[in-house]
C-alpha cells in the first residue's frame, strides 16, 4: 500500500490565514496509475520523438502509450500523461481559469521566506512559491519553486527545489494556422503548449491536446520533452537545450502530476465559491 508522507507543517502565521483550512493531506488517486508507473519505462519506439510532437494531435483512437515515460536514444527524456474529465464534474473551466490566476498572487498576510500558501494547497509536499514574473500578469511567464519527490514517495530520487519559469505559447507560435485552430475548436478540441526555463541551464517543451471523450466530457493528452525548446520563429521546430534527466526524474514528474491533478478537485469548488468575489490577495 502506497502511503503519502505526513503533511509538511505550516508556520504559525500561515495557520492563522483562513485559506489554511484547505491545506489537507494528499491521497493516492488511482492504484492503476501507480501500477502502470511501477511497470517501468516505455519502449522509446512507442513514444513520440520531439521532432514529431505534432503527431500528438489525433481526433480518434489512441497512441500505444498514453501514460508512461522513457529516456530517448539521444539522451533526452520524455513522458506522456492521460487525464479524463468526466461530464458533470465538480471542477469547471471557469474555476480552473480563476485558479491559475489566483495562485500567482501572494496572500496579503504572507511573511518573507514563507513561500506562497496558495501554491502549497495544490501539492503540499512539493510546492513552495508561485508568482507572475512581472508581478501582474502571465505575459512574461509564471515563476514557481517546487521539487518532485512527493515528500520522499519516489524511491531513489534526491530531489531539491528548483525554480522555473513557464512561458505559455499560442498554437500559432508553433506554426499552426488560425484556420486549423478554428477547425479543431469546432470539433471541441484544443491545443496547449509552453516551454519552461530553470534556475539551471536547459529547458522543457510541453504540448497538450484535449478532445471530446466518446462517452462524454473530455480527455487530455499531455506530453513533455526534457532538454528541448521551440525556436519561436513560427516554424514549429524544436532545438536541443539539454537539461539533467534520467528515468527516476521522469517517473517522479508523472507521480507528482498524478497526485496534484487528483488533489486540486478535492478543494477547488469550495475554495472558488468562497474566494472568487474577494480581492486576489485575500487570505
Amino acid at each position: 500500500m502506497i502511503k503519502v508522507p505526513p503533511l509538511p507543517p505550516l508556520t504559525e502565521n500561515e495557520k492563522k490565514m483562513n485559506i489554511s483550512k484547505y491545506y489537507m493531506q494528499v491521497e493516492i488517486p488511482d492504484p492503476v496509475v501507480f501500477q502502470l508507473m511501477d511497470y517501468g519505462p516505455a519502449d522509446p519506439a512507442d513514444m513520440l520523438s520531439p521532432e514529431n510532437y505534432k503527431d500528438a494531435i489525433i481526433l480518434e483512437g489512441y497512441h500505444k502509450i498514453v501514460s508512461g515515460w522513457c529516456m530517448l536514444p539521444d539522451g533526452t527524456g520524455t513522458y506522456t500523461e492521460y487525464q479524463r474529465h468526466h461530464p458533470g464534474g465538480r471542477v469547471t473551466p471557469e474555476m480552473m481559469q480563476w485558479w491559475h490566476m489566483w495562485v500567482n498572487v501572494l496572500p496579503k498576510s504572507s511573511k518573507p521566506g514563507e513561500g506562497n500558501l496558495k501554491y502549497k494547497l495544490w501539492m503540499p509536499h512539493d510546492h513552495y512559491e508561485h508568482s507572475f514574473v512581472n508581478g501582474h500578469d502571465r505575459s512574461d511567464g509564471t515563476y514557481s519553486l517546487e521539487k518532485l519527490d512527493a515528500g520522499g514517495l519516489v524511491p531513489g530520487l534526491a530531489s531539491k527545489a528548483i525554480g522555473s519559469v513557464r512561458h505559455n505559447l499560442k498554437p500559432q507560435d508553433l506554426g499552426f494556422s488560425d484556420e486549423y485552430v478554428a477547425e479543431l475548436a469546432a470539433k471541441g478540441c484544443s491545443i496547449s503548449a509552453a516551454y519552461e526555463t530553470f534556475d539551471i541551464p536547459g529547458a522543457h517543451f510541453v504540448f497538450g491536446f484535449t478532445r471530446p471523450h466518446p462517452l462524454g466530457g473530455t480527455e487530455s493528452f499531455s506530453r513533455e520533452w526534457i532538454g528541448w525548446r521551440p525556436l519561436l520563429d513560427g516554424s514549429g521546430k524544436l532545438v536541443r537545450d539539454d537539461y539533467p534527466c534520467d528515468a527516476d526524474y521522469l517517473k517522479a514528474i508523472l507521480i507528482h502530476n498524478a497526485l496534484e491533478h487528483a488533489h486540486l478537485p478535492r478543494f477547488l469548488p469550495e475554495l472558488y465559491a468562497e474566494y472568487k468575489d474577494k480581492p486576489m490577495d485575500a487570505d
